[in-house]
């Protein structure tokens, strides 16, 4: 664009050459500073996290950055999606429109399960894994948060998509010192806010710089072309330097009467405050002095009542202790009694175990079972009187009953040898032979060194026509008794069975030896000579016939 201007207009000055010169002055063209200032950075922060591994502290850091940075600069699922918003879409678009992502790594966080079983990190619909590889892939500023103690995941331990995760500076946070870590944490979200922010208003900066210096340059260049032209005698500088000057003037005046308006106001303020600095310290004192008095009348009555409470509980705790020592009189006491009893009573039982093994002793079995009754009646947790009162009933023919007392007697003493040989005797009356010697053999587990069980399972034994173990209980009877003849005179009897006539009389003689009076075991002695064709034998049989007319017939 051209303007037409004299030389007078465009200098001030009379300039005979120019006066009537029409000049042609392009106008140049001035680029202002740039403006530009970008969108402003909305400093959102979205918040990452594990329901079931974090969702206590996540709540309370969301609370906390509300407090930093006001409710609309975070997200967080629970409280930013809106009903019927897809959740997937809306998830993906709030990490998009974040500055900011703090991703919270609970103790459970990298091994937490779904439903099937399965680690969540590696559920492709796992929303944590999508939410925080959206803000890598993003190039997010993402923040490990490490919560109570949790460890950094190493890179191989996460999805491909979240390994850049692992090489993220973390923060932590602990509930033994949620403050101070929540404060830190704070720190460290505006300090990475402000530098965002600050990395760009240093790029907005250059670009204003580089415009202003292209502005300068083209406006100079033009001056210079007019000025080589002769179309301009005056430099615009001049009147700017005239111009700053009388700027500079009415600058300093302005500055000195304000300094003195400062100095003015300042003193003033300072009075001000030296009098409510008065008053506060008075009223201070005062709340101090009111605030004293109370805490004494507050002691006093502490004191008052701490005395009544100490009274009140001395009288309380005399009592208890006095209850306390009546009440265990009345248990000694009672004690004293039961102990009385108990013994009265163990005393009566003794009595009356030994009267019923007298009587039964000498045949009176009835009134034996009767005595064992009444000790039974005063100790039902004895297998003494159910085992007596049992070989009383066997005395009798009663072997069922019998063997009812003594499986009591087993039931309360599992022990007791003597309860399961006596059932083993009644079972073999009877004719039980299998249970006989099963009792047999428990007694004789019990007690090995009783004669009398091997020598009766052996009767059962050789009644069964099992010989070789009739012989071995037998020779386990005479060990354990030398003096058994009725042991000696069985397992010579077997002997003699089984063919071995020389151990048949050898034992037979043993029998006699022990027992002369015993007419059978001459007989058996007799009865095994002949069978070795030794003529003695019938002298044996003669001596059997003279003690017993009825035997070796």
């Amino acid at each position: 664009m051209v303007n037409f201007l004299t030389a007078q207009a465009l200098t001030g000055a009379t300039n005979p050459r120019l006066q009537q010169q029409p000049v042609v002055v392009r106008r140049i063209l001035r680029y202002p500073v740039s403006s530009f200032r970008g969108a402003a950075m909305d400093g959102k922060i979205f918040i990452n996290y594990r329901r079931d591994d974090s969702i206590g502290t996540a709540g309370r850091l969301h609370d906390r950055l509300v407090q930093a940075f006001g409710r609309d600069k975070l997200f967080m699922d629970v409280d930013h999606i809106p009903a019927g918003e897809d959740f997937v879409g809306y998830l993906n678009a709030q990490v998009a429109s974040c500055d900011l992502f703090l991703a919270l790594i609970g103790p459970d966080w990298l091994n937490a399960m779904d439903e099937s079983g399965r680690r969540r990190l590696d559920n492709p619909d796992d929303f944590v894994t999508i939410e925080i590889a959206a803000a890598l892939a993003r190039d997010i500023r993402v923040i490990p948060v490490m919560i109570e103690g949790a460890r950094m995941p190493k890179a191989d331990e996460v999805p491909d998509s979240i390994k850049a995760l692992v090489r993220r500076h973390a923060v932590e946070v602990r509930h033994s010192q949620f403050g101070r870590d929540a404060e830190a944490l704070v720190a460290k979200v505006s300090e990475a806010i402000g530098g965002e922010s600050a990395r760009l208003n240093r790029r907005r900066a250059g670009m204003a710089a580089g415009a202003l210096a292209i502005a300068v340059g083209l406006f100079v260049a033009g001056w210079f072309g007019l000025e080589r032209a002769g179309l301009v005698a005056w430099a615009p500088w001049t009147l700017q330097r005239d111009a700053v000057n009388a700027k500079a003037t009415a600058e300093a005046e302005a500055k000195r009467k304000s300094e003195e308006a400062e100095q003015q106001r300042l003193a003033a303020a300072r009075a001000e405050e030296e009098r409510k600095a008065k008053e506060a310290a008075e009223a201070e004192a005062k709340r101090r002095s009111e605030e004293a008095e109370q805490q004494r009348l507050a002691a006093a009555r502490a004191e008052d009542e701490r005395r009544a409470k100490a009274t009140a509980e001395a009288g309380a705790k005399r009592m208890s202790d006095e209850a306390e020592q009546q009440r265990l009189a009345a248990l000694r006491a009672q004690d004293e009694r039961k102990a009385r009893e108990a013994a009265e009573a163990r005393a009566r039982y003794s009595v009356l175990v030994s009267q019923g093994n007298v009587d039964s002793y000498n045949g009176a079995y009835d009134r034996a079972i009767a005595t064992f009754n009444e000790a039974i009646r005063i100790d039902a947790t004895s297998a003494v009187a159910f085992n007596n009162r049992g070989a009383a009933y066997a005395k009798k023919g009663d072997n069922d009953r019998a063997i009812a007392d003594y499986t009591e007697a087993v039931r309360l003493d599992p022990r007791s040898a003597f309860a399961f040989y006596n059932r083993g005797l009644a079972y073999a009356k009877k004719g039980d032979g299998n249970r006989a010697i099963a009792d047999y053999s428990e007694a004789i587990r019990l007690d090995p060194r009783s004669a009398n069980t091997f020598y009766d399972r052996g009767l059962a034994y050789q009644k069964r026509g099992d010989n070789d173990r009739a012989i071995a209980d037998y020779s386990e009877a005479i060990r354990l008794d030398p003096k058994n003849a009725s042991a000696l005179n069985n397992r010579g009897f077997l002997y003699e069975t089984k063919g071995d006539n020389d151990r048949a009389i050898a034992d037979y003689s043993e029998a006699i030896r022990l027992d002369p009076d015993a007419a059978r075991y001459f007989c058996n002695r007799g009865r095994a000579k002949l069978k070795n064709k030794d003529s003695s034998g019938r002298a044996d049989v003669t001596k059997a016939r003279q003690l017993d007319s009825s035997t070796c017939r």
